[in-house]
């Protein structure tokens, strides 16, 4: 007759270990959406951003203006021995700056390293700390797919981001986990507090929500196959309908 305790115990040994992602931006709306929905799942979040995250199990602050490679010792040191699935990096924000704007400078370098140094952050720490066969998402945007005069600083980060994405698709060539993958997110307006009140007179039924992004983060980190990796998903949605997202090559 078997014990309760020998019961529990063989339970214990054969119970699945849970899986482990690391958030990036994951102090912004979209990060804490992404922390929470993660977190809901079973996933083990590890969140890291220069504005302290509230919605994941462990919670690494940057200071403003911390090297990357100091980020990334941070990074490395919170996540151990034990490798994590996925590696999700929302950071990135908004910036304008044409080229007669002045403010051009400093946005440009403002979106450089929101976007940019967190993507080449998120891509060594997958190098050395993430599964064979998982997953690195990075913040690309649809409007990057085009010339951006209205904005110099914001295209070209993002365009920077969309070529780390075809760069990394290669697995192998790029020094990533044997079997990962590589994508983008690309949204066109993500419906947020902040871009209603600097949009008051736009059709919100055309936002994705960032519940529909964060769901679909999840679901493609739990099931790599499902996204083909080297590509830029462009967020599009009609009124009254669900999210698409659309696979799209960076170039």
């Amino acid at each position: 007759r078997v014990s309760n305790l020998a019961l529990r115990r063989s339970q214990s040994h054969f119970a699945p270990a849970m899986r482990r992602v690391l958030i990036l931006g994951a102090g912004g709306q979209l990060g804490k959406k992404v922390g929470e929905v993660f977190s809901a799942r079973s996933w083990h979040t590890i969140g890291a951003d220069i504005a302290a995250p509230s919605t994941v199990a462990q919670s690494i602050h940057f200071e403003k203006g911390l090297a990357m490679e100091a980020q990334c010792s941070l990074l490395q040191k919170a996540i151990g021995s034990e490798k994590v699935d996925a590696i999700v990096n929302v950071a990135g924000g908004f910036a304008m700056g044409s080229a007669p704007d002045r403010a051009v400078f400093a946005n440009m370098m403002a979106m450089v390293e929101s976007s940019v140094y967190t993507s080449t952050v998120a891509a060594h720490i997958a190098s050395v700390s993430m599964s064979s066969g998982g997953l690195l998402v990075l913040p690309g945007a649809a409007a990057a797919m085009s010339p951006t005069a209205w904005s110099l600083p914001y295209g070209t980060a993002k365009a920077a981001v969309h070529h780390l994405v075809r760069s990394l698709a290669d697995a192998e060539a790029a020094g990533l986990p044997a079997g990962s993958k590589t994508v983008a997110i690309a949204p066109v307006t993500l419906d947020t507090p902040q871009n209603r009140e600097a949009l008051p007179e736009a059709d919100t039924s055309t936002w994705a929500t960032l519940d529909e992004v964060a769901e679909t983060l999840e679901a493609w980190c739990d099931k790599p196959s499902s996204v083909e990796s080297g590509m830029v998903y462009v967020i599009k949605k009609e009124p009254g309908e669900a999210a698409v997202f659309d696979p799209q090559t960076p170039f």
